[in-house]
């Protein structure tokens, strides 16, 4: 006996919220026995959910960041240079130029390295029977070996002395690093004509100084003629180059903040 047409359930379907087909389960009687049939609606609606199994990797998310190449990097506004170059002009008017305070200063610390650089200097010297320069005409090796370690001794003090000038004063460093040079000059001409009038142990101190350290270096200088000029015009160059350096090494210290801040 075959089945007619309407004695047949009838099949519908359901579309998706843009109309298309998709794939339905409905459960339909069929000679009175419950089953479920999948009813394909096509292969471009057919979706199914993949669960992935325990054998199959598990997915691993990376996030990848911009590397420091890859940033951009970000322009200074326009007229920072020239607002810096402003403020550092206008704090040079406000603090450049001459520091005495500076200078003196300088001059002091670098009173106290030459007192401890004498006594190195001493120790080295010793072994090469002193530094004498009276009635020298020629320099042989001894001499010269003595004169460039009073060199390098001499450009370390004002080095020094020039630096400590230099980052007190904060602008112009060159300048008042040299000014510890004509503190010097000006502190041993007081000695030499006032030394005498000084009461107390003091006062005897500089005599004895001025006695036995600079009466005969002085008088070695004079005997030498050409030779001991040359080397206290030397000595004086040493120092101005040495009080220079410092100075200017100790002013930019304050520059790398300026242009930091």
């Amino acid at each position: 006996m075959t089945e007619r047409p309407e004695d047949r359930p009838q099949e519908r379907r359901r579309t998706g919220p843009l109309g298309d087909e998709v794939e339905e389960t409905r459960r339909e009687e069929a000679s009175g026995d419950e089953q479920t049939r999948r009813v394909p609606l096509g292969d471009d609606a057919e979706r199914t959910a993949r669960v992935p199994s325990r054998e199959e990797e598990r997915e691993t998310r990376v996030i990848r960041t911009p590397s420091a190449a890859e940033e951009q990097e970000v322009p200074y506004p326009r007229g920072y240079f020239e607002a810096a170059e402003e403020r550092e002009a206008r704090l040079r008017d406000i603090y450049g130029g001459v520091d005495w305070l500076a200078g003196f200063l300088g001059f002091v610390f670098a009173a106290v390295c030459g007192a401890f650089f004498s006594l190195i200097g001493g120790l080295v010297l010793g072994p090469l029977g002193g530094l004498d320069l009276a009635g020298v005409s020629t320099l042989g090796p001894a001499v010269v070996t003595g004169l460039v370690i009073l060199a390098v001794l001499i450009f370390l003090t004002y080095l020094f002395g020039g630096y400590v000038a230099g980052r007190l004063a904060r602008f112009d460093g060159g300048r008042n690093g040299a000014l510890t040079v004509l503190f010097t000059a000006v502190v041993f001409v007081l000695l030499v004509v006032i030394g005498g009038f000084v009461p107390g142990a003091a006062g005897d101190a500089v005599r004895d100084f001025i006695q036995d350290v600079v009466m005969p270096a002085l008088g070695g200088v004079a005997e030498s003629g050409a030779v001991g000029l040359a080397v206290l015009g030397g000595a004086v160059v040493v120092a101005l180059l040495g009080g220079v350096l410092g100075g200017r090494l100790g002013s930019r210290y304050h520059s790398q903040i300026d242009r930091t801040t």
